[in-house]
């Protein structure tokens, strides 16, 4: 897990949500292994390693592949880093290395050039079984996950290297 290497007093990357807002929503702050992490305010619950949509006012929430035709100016992605409560506060990780990513289709570490997004589920899987239209440039997998793993949902390790959203 990143520790906080920016001067913002009080913030907390590892943590869980808080219920009082503790800093503006939209504040980015710096952190060990190359991270940067957003400050946003939860409205759906969110678990360790689900892709969640950023909006431009600082909300969160699980992505959908719908989100990538619903805003015509864009979506902006984060990785929840712990479980966190719908109507609480926390930092999502917007990109670093070793960071938790839920994945629900067999990934091989070093080999998937390119992932994409599960209908409705806020995980990643191969390019090749993404939702037309959904895959995700920026993602590069560190350990390995198979279709064994899938029933618990299984949580990998990934280096993300600013998410972008490509539409086909």
């Amino acid at each position: 897990m990143a520790t906080q290497t920016s001067s913002l007093i009080g913030a907390n990357l590892g943590g869980t949500g808080d219920t009082t807002k503790l800093f503006a929503l939209g504040t980015r702050a710096e952190g060990s292994q190359g991270s940067v992490w957003e400050y946003v305010e939860v409205t759906s619950t969110l678990v360790t390693g689900k892709v969640v949509t950023v909006g431009p006012n600082g909300t969160a929430k699980v992505m959908m592949t719908a989100f990538l035709t619903a805003y015509p100016t864009g979506i902006d992605l984060g990785f929840a880093q712990n479980t966190v409560n719908q109507g609480e506060f926390a930092w999502v990780a917007k990109n670093g290395r070793n960071l938790y990513i839920l994945c629900s289709a067999s990934l091989t570490a070093g080999r998937e050039t390119l992932v994409g997004f599960g209908a409705n589920s806020g995980r990643l899987v191969a390019g090749s079984a993404a939702t037309a239209g959904a895959t995700c440039l920026g993602v590069w997998i560190n350990s390995s996950i198979t279709e064994g793993d899938l029933a618990a949902g299984n949580v990998t390790v990934a280096t993300l290297v600013w998410p972008h959203v490509s539409r086909n």
